[in-house]
């Protein structure tokens, strides 16, 4: 039996929280191996706009990120990677990169909890975090907005259209600024 459908203390840390169709995980890098060549194409797209293969592109995380986690189904099964970090000239940023099944099986949990997720994440990154999502990625981009993203401006990377947002989570950076 594959070990990704297993439950082994061994290669899994510990499940964060449980939700009625998904668990959300530590990540390993056994996730990035599975879900790299299952993502939606329009992540696909995403990564080699900014020059990294999907699996680069995930198991970059375990190099960079300051939290890193995977959504799985209730059989195990990764369904997306999401985590948070600093670049290289310190700026904060957060991302997720998902399979086709992901917002399938985890829409109610995503829409229940991504912004407990998001607020939480972003306490770890001083409160607010940027990125670019492609101006054709619409779910993705309805749930930024959903969350409170601030869309920034449009650029073009690598002739793909994309737009830098930021998430700030008003409680950590109102509380530090008063």
């Amino acid at each position: 039996m594959n070990h990704l459908f297993t439950r082994d203390l061994s290669v899994f840390d510990r499940i964060i929280v449980r939700y009625d169709k998904t668990d959300v995980i530590d990540a390993h890098p056994d996730h990035a191996d599975y879900l790299a060549d299952k993502l939606r194409e329009i992540d696909v797209i995403e990564c080699m706009a900014f020059g990294t293969k999907p699996k680069e592109a995930l198991l970059s995380a375990f190099e960079y990120d300051t939290a890193t986690m995977t959504v799985v189904d209730k059989n195990n099964k990764p369904l997306a990677m999401f985590g948070v970090g600093e670049n290289g000239d310190k700026t904060p940023y957060v991302w997720m990169l998902g399979t086709k099944e992901f917002p399938k099986v985890a829409r109610r949990d995503l829409v229940k909890h991504s912004k407990t997720w998001i607020n939480e994440l972003l306490k770890i990154t001083g409160g607010a975090a940027v990125n670019f999502v492609h101006c054709y990625n619409r779910p993705a981009v309805r749930w930024l907005e959903w969350l409170g993203a601030n869309f920034t401006h449009k650029l073009t990377i690598k002739g793909e259209p994309f737009y830098k947002f930021i998430l700030i989570n008003h409680e950590v950076i109102d509380q530090y600024y008063v």
